[in-house]
């Protein structure tokens, strides 16, 4: 049996085409949709491994309020050499050499460790990390979820997997040229090996959800496909419908997704309510910004809790223009509140695709955010990606040698091609008519399936 995965940002998708009819695979039976699973990977202190909801759910429970010991743990020696400028007696002065031990700062009481985003990795130099004592490569973190897919899938059907077509993004995300794209597949190629799939292929993620709208297109036609997930912005400008006869005429991507846009809610309507803006200290000091600014990305979150943050936290509460916000940041970090207020950006993000107005709300020990968002703010927000996505739609049209009335149809898919001002913006280039959507989800994963029976 060859199948069809969709390893995506945020989810990830599996099926397989009998040549009739698509057949996706419930992969996550703790998801409010079965066939979706959460990309995620939770790792506890015994080395056992959770995925999707599950991790989520495990890495809440085990963390949500637990109390924190920061220890100093040695991990090695430092060799330094410097250069000496300066002589002595005369004699020209040569390089000191120092050996420094190195320790760094851990939470001896952390039960396990949260992996989102994994694939985002694959172009970049990230290599690996540790994980309570072992070295895992990036390429067995993404193993294990491949491999868990895997059996998962053989588990439903009672057949061995045979092979996988994997979709993989006209540009990964922190790729600059062709070398990091190819690297970076190449990784992935690897890592599914290692997950027990013999017989590895790929095709591009925008290219597998144009075979699955060929599937309901009557007669041949150009399509452009706007894949619009929570990693990348994939477009291809592709001819369909004709057996034998299809043709990418171009490709297109930006590493601007979903994830992007809950970094500019944070960023835009939320660091206020953990210190941002407000003062300090008898000359009433701006309160740094590296303390709020790092709310921005979740991964680099864990940085902040360090003694010594906590204690100019804890000072800083005694003389601050706004000393709820400051104990708001400080119990954000001791219980470990983050990735529940960025699960909820999502959510608000995700509400505003269908209603005007929505609130971001977090009440937790010592935090109380209640943050009305309307649309029309978070497109505020969005605004520079906006521009950046257009140009890009635009971009790859006119490298397709087609002209805007030679398009047939558009197709979105993806969960931010939902997203009311990209749909707008479709509608108004290439007129509402012609702007259709497919499996918001499943199109990419039913797309490699059918590439997969090919």
């Amino acid at each position: 049996m060859h199948i069809g995965l969709d390893f995506g940002t945020t989810n990830s998708g599996a099926a397989v085409f009998d040549g009739q009819r698509v057949r996706v695979f419930p992969l996550d039976p703790a998801s409010r949709d079965p066939t979706v699973m959460r990309s995620t990977l939770y790792v506890t202190r015994e080395q056992e491994v959770f995925v999707g909801r599950e991790a989520i759910a495990t890495y809440y429970s085990q963390n949500i309020g637990r109390p924190s010991k920061m220890v100093r743990q040695y991990v090695g020696e430092i060799e330094i050499t410097m250069g000496v400028v300066e002589s002595v007696k005369g004699y020209p002065g040569g390089p000191a050499t120092f050996i420094r031990d190195v320790y760094v700062l851990v939470d001896e009481l952390t039960p396990g460790r949260l992996l989102r985003s994994l694939k985002s990795g694959l172009a970049t130099s990230y290599e690996g990390t540790d994980i309570f004592g072992r070295y895992y490569e990036l390429e067995e973190l993404l193993a294990i979820y491949l491999r868990e897919v895997r059996e998962r899938v053989e588990a439903e059907t009672g057949e061995a997997v045979d092979g996988v077509v994997l979709g993989r993004p006209v540009h990964f995300v922190g790729s600059s040229t062709g070398a990091d794209d190819k690297r970076a597949e190449d990784r992935l190629r690897r890592a599914a090996e290692m997950a027990g799939f013999p017989d590895v292929a790929f095709e591009l993620e925008p290219v597998a959800a144009a075979l699955h709208y060929e599937l309901t297109a009557e007669q041949p036609q150009n399509i452009v496909v706007f894949d619009f997930g929570g990693g990348t912005l994939d477009i291809t400008v592709m001819r369909v419908g004709e057996p034998g006869k299809r043709r990418v005429f171009a490709t297109g991507g930006l590493d601007i997704a979903g994830d992007v846009f809950d970094q500019r809610i944070i960023e835009g309507a939320l660091l206020d309510h953990f210190g941002r803006g407000s003062t300090w200290g008898e000359d009433d000091a701006p309160f740094p910004r590296q303390y709020t600014d790092a709310l921005v990305n979740w991964q680099t979150i864990p940085e902040l809790l360090r003694p010594e943050t906590l204690r100019f936290l804890h000072q800083a509460q005694l003389t601050s223009s706004h000393p709820k916000q400051v104990q708001a940041l400080e119990s954000l970090l001791i219980n470990n509140y983050a990735i529940r207020l960025i699960d909820e950006v999502e959510r608000a993000k995700i509400e505003l695709s269908t209603e005007h107005f929505t609130t971001i709300q977090l009440a937790e020990e010592d935090i109380d955010v209640w943050q009305p968002l309307t649309r029309s703010h978070f497109e505020a927000l969005i605004t520079e990606a906006t521009r950046r996505v257009e140009d890009c739609l635009l971009d790859t049209l006119e490298r397709s040698g087609l002209e805007m009335g030679e398009i047939d149809a558009v197709v979105r898919t993806g969960g931010s091609a939902q997203i009311p001002r990209f749909v707008e913006m479709m509608e108004r280039i290439f007129g509402p008519e012609k702007v259709v959507l497919s499996d918001v989800f499943s199109g990419v994963t039913s797309g490699l399936a059918i590439r997969a029976s090919e």
